[in-house]
C-alpha cells in the first residue's frame, strides 16, 4: 500500500500500553533450523502453508517501546486466526521509529531499544505459540521516511534520515538494538521470520511516495547487513515485504545483489514477500492470475499483502483495475493452488474496512482452506475455547494510578449515524469489593485521522450500589456539541483514578443505541481494545444480582442469548428466559446444516450432523438473538 491510516486519534496514539489478562508461560528457544523449500516455509521442523493476515499494529510505531505491551489485543487477534483455522500473522516492530528504537537525536545512531521493547515482543510471541500462530517480525517501514500527517517532528525526520543513509548508524542498530533483540528471542518458535522492510520502495528516488526519499542501494545495504545478522545468531529466516510483483522487483533482492550491496554473505533472503492491489496493479502483475514459478523467483514466494476481502465489481473494493476482480476465498485457494508458500491478507486493524476488508471478511476464506488443508495449515493442535452463555466485558483494575496521565481507554469501532436516535445504554456491575476512587466517562467519537471529533459524557459510578447490574442510560442530546445527525466513527469508556489509586473490578455488558446492539460480549474475542493504565480485560460469565435502570429515562428489559455447548454428540440449548427459541446450524461454507427449536432448557442429536465447524444462530421471537462457534466430532 501506499498509505497506511492511523487507527487512533493523537489522543490515543499518546497513550501507554497496558498489560492484559492472557498468562504468559517461559516458551524455551528452538534449536531447528527454519527453511524454505518448493513452496513451503520449514519451521521448526514442520512444513507449512502460511494462510493468515496482516496484523501491522495496534498502536501504530508504539506496540514495542517503553509502554506496556496492548496483549490482550494481540491475545483476541491470535484467537481470532487461529479460530478460523489460520496459522500466521504480520506484525511491525519499530515501524517509523518514533518510539523504538532509541536515538542520538543530532547524529542519527542508535544508543538502545525501549526499556520495555524484548518484553514485549516476547510476550506477544508467547501468546502466538500458545495458539500455534506464526508471526512475521518486520522491523521498519517505508515510513521511517514519511510523514504522514505530519506525525513527525523535523528533527525526527533529520535524524531518520541519517541513520537511513550513514553506515556507521546501521552498525550502531546492529550492536545496540538488533543484536540484543535476537540474542534474546531470536529462534522463538513462534516466529516465521525476521522480515527487514515493509515495501521500502516506498523511500527510494527511483519508486517512492514517501516524503523524503534515498538511493536504494542504502535498503540494499541494511537487508544485507540486517539479514546476516539474522542468519548467524538465530534459528530462523529474514525475507523483507516488497512492493509489488513487477519484474523490477523480482529481480532487485538476488544474493548477488545483496552481498555486494553490504558485503555481508550471510545477508540473503530465505523466501520472498511480495504485495499485490489491484487498483495499482493490473492482470500482469497478480500474483492471483499466474502461478509462483511464472515469476521467476529462484526461490519461495509469499503472498504478503492483499485486499481482505473481494475485489471488483459488485464489492466493497470497487476500484481494482478491469479483469482482476477476484473473491477473498478464491484467493486463498489460487494461492495455495499454485505454488505459492502462503497468502496474508491486509488486514485486522486498518481504518479504512469499508475499503480493505476485515477479519471478518477474511475469515470465509481461512475457514475454507483450513476445512480442505488442515495438515499443511496447523502448526499446532490448539482448542480454542469459544464463549457460550451470556457474557459481559470484565475490566479488573490493578492500583490504577491516579491522574489523566494513566487514564484507560477502552475502544470500540462502531460504523453508525445518530440520525432519529434517542440514547444510548449500556449495562454495568461494580464488584462488591471495588474501590469507590474510579471516574467514568462514556465517549462518542466522529471520524478519524485528521478530522475527527470527542465528545463525552461522565458516568458516576458512586451513585450505583454495588454487587447489582444496573442499566445506565445516557441521552444522545447529554452528549454536548454531538450533531444529532453525527455518524459514529468509535465509541469509548474512559477511566480515570481519582484521589487515590483504584482496585477493583467492573463488568459492562449490552451497549446500545436505542435497539441497535453495538456489543453483547457474547462471541469470541468481542471485548473491546484498550489503551492505557493497569487493567486487564476479558471476557466473563456475567456474575449475579438484580437489575435496574438508571439514566434519564427507564428501558424494559434485556433480552439475554442462549447459552449453546456441545457434549459428545448432543446439541445443548438454554435459554436464560425460558423463551422459545429457533436454532440453526451453519457450515462454513454457509450452508443450512441442521435447524431446531428449543423452549427453555432442551438437547438435540448431532449424529446426522457430519464433523465440522459450525456457527450456532439462534433467534428468540423471530429476532437474532446471539451466535456461537462449535466443533462437531
Amino acid at each position: 500500500m501506499t498509505r497506511r491510516l492511523k487507527l487512533i486519534p493523537a489522543l490515543v496514539a499518546a497513550a501507554g500500553i497496558l498489560t492484559g489478562a492472557f498468562a504468559q508461560g517461559s516458551v524455551p528457544m528452538q534449536t531447528v533450523q527454519d527453511s524454505a523449500k518448493g513452496n513451503r516455509l520449514i519451521i521448526n521442523g514442520k512444513p507449512v502453508f502460511i494462510s493468515g493476515m496482516n496484523i501491522a499494529w495496534n498502536n501504530f510505531a508504539r506496540d514495542v517501546g517503553d509502554g506496556q505491551v496492548a496483549i490482550n489485543s494481540f491475545v483476541n487477534q491470535f484467537k481470532q486466526i487461529k479460530g478460523a483455522g489460520g496459522n500466521a500473522v504480520r506484525w511491525w516492530l519499530h515501524t517509523d521509529a518514533q518510539a523504538d528504537p532509541k536515538f542520538n537525536e543530532s547524529t542519527g545512531a542508535v544508543t538502545g531499544l525501549g526499556t520495555r521493547t524484548i518484553s514485549n515482543i516476547r510476550q506477544v510471541l508467547d501468546s502466538a505459540y500458545n495458539y500455534g500462530i506464526v508471526v512475521s517480525l518486520c522491523l521498519f517501514s517505508f515510513d521511517i521516511l514519511h510523514n504522514d500527517g505530519n506525525n513527525k517532528t523535523s528533527a525526527q525526520m533529520a535524524r531518520n534520515l541519517k541513520f537511513m543513509t550513514e553506515p556507521a548508524n546501521l552498525d550502531t542498530y546492529i550492536t545496540n538494538a538488533l543484536r540484543p533483540m535476537l540474542d534474546a528471542v531470536g529462534s522463538h518458535p513462534a516466529i516465521m521470520c525476521w522480515e527487514v522492510f515493509n515495501e521500502p520502495e516506498g523511500m527510494t528516488k527511483e519508486h517512492g511516495w514517501s516524503t523524503e526519499k534515498i538511493d536504494h542501494s542504502h535498503i540494499m545495504r541494511f537487508t544485507n547487513k540486517i539479514a546476516g545478522e539474522v542468519h548467524r545468531r538465530t534459528k530462523k529466516m529474514a525475507s523483507t515485504g516488497i512492493h509489488n510483483f513487477s519484474q523490477g522487483e523480482r529481480t532487485r533482492y538476488s544474493d548477488a545483489k545483496l552481498r555486494e550491496a553490504g558485503g555481508d554473505q550471510d545477508g540473503y533472503l530465505d523466501f520472498y514477500m511480495a504485495h499485490y492491489y489491484p487498483q495499482y496493479g493490473g492482470t500482469s502483475e497478480s500474483p492471483f492470475h499466474h502461478p509462483a514459478s511464472y515469476w521467476g523467483f529462484d526461490r519461495p514466494v509469499l503472498i504478503g499483502e492483499f485486499p481482505a476481502q473481494s475485489w471488483g465489481p459488485g464489492t466493497g473494493y470497487n476500484m481494482a483495475l478491469s479483469g482482476t476482480a477476484m473473491t477473498i476465498t478464491a484467493a486463498y485457494e489460487y494461492a495455495y493452488n499454485n505454488g505459492y508458500c502462503g497468502a496474508m491478507s491486509w488486514s485486522m486493524t486498518e481504518g479504512d474496512k469499508a475499503k480493505f476488508g476485515s477479519f471478518e471478511t477474511t475469515k470465509p476464506a481461512l475457514e475454507n482452506l483450513y476445512a480442505k488443508h488442515k495438515a499443511d495449515i496447523d502448526i499446532k493442535d490448539v482448542v480454542i475455547v469459544v464463549p457460550t452463555g451470556d457474557l459481559a466485558m470484565k475490566l479488573s483494575f490493578n492500583a490504577l494510578a491516579t491522574g489523566d496521565a494513566n487514564e484507560v481507554l477502552v475502544k470500540k469501532e462502531a460504523s453508525s449515524s445518530l440520525a432519529g436516535k434517542n440514547n444510548l445504554t449500556f449495562d454495568l456491575y461494580i464488584d462488591q469489593q471495588s474501590g469507590s476512587s474510579l471516574q467514568a466517562y462514556l465517549a462518542i467519537q466522529t471520524g478519524e485521522s485528521d478530522n475527527w471529533g470527542w465528545y463525552d459524557v461522565q458516568v458516576n459510578l458512586n451513585s450505583y450500589s454495588k454487587g447489582t447490574w444496573v442499566t445506565v442510560q445516557l441521552p444522545i442530546s447529554s452528549f454536548s456539541g454531538l450533531s444529532s445527525s453525527a455518524n459514529i466513527y468509535a465509541l469509548f469508556f474512559k477511566f480515570v483514578a481519582s484521589g487515590t489509586p483504584y482496585t477493583g473490578t467492573v463488568y459492562i455488558d449490552n451497549v446500545k443505541i436505542d435497539n441497535t446492539v453495538i456489543s453483547n460480549f457474547n462471541e469470541l474475542a468481542s471485548e473491546w481494545s484498550v489503551a492505557g493504565g493497569e487493567v486487564s480485560v476479558s471476557l466473563a460469565q456475567r456474575p449475579g444480582g438484580t437489575s435496574s435502570v438508571r439514566g434519564a429515562v427507564s428501558t424494559s428489559g434485556i433480552s439475554r442469548a442462549p447459552a449453546v455447548t456441545v457434549l459428545g454428540k448432543t446439541l445443548h440449548v438454554k435459554s436464560a428466559t425460558g423463551a422459545n427459541t429457533q436454532v440453526r446450524l451453519v457450515s462454513v461454507s454457509g450452508k443450512t446444516a441442521a435447524k431446531f427449536s428449543a423452549a427453555g432448557d432442551a438437547r438435540f442429536s448431532l449424529d446426522k450432523v457430519p464433523a465440522g465447524r459450525y456457527i450456532v444462530e439462534t433467534k428468540i421471537a423471530g429476532k437474532r438473538a446471539g451466535s456461537s462457534a462449535i466443533v462437531v466430532k
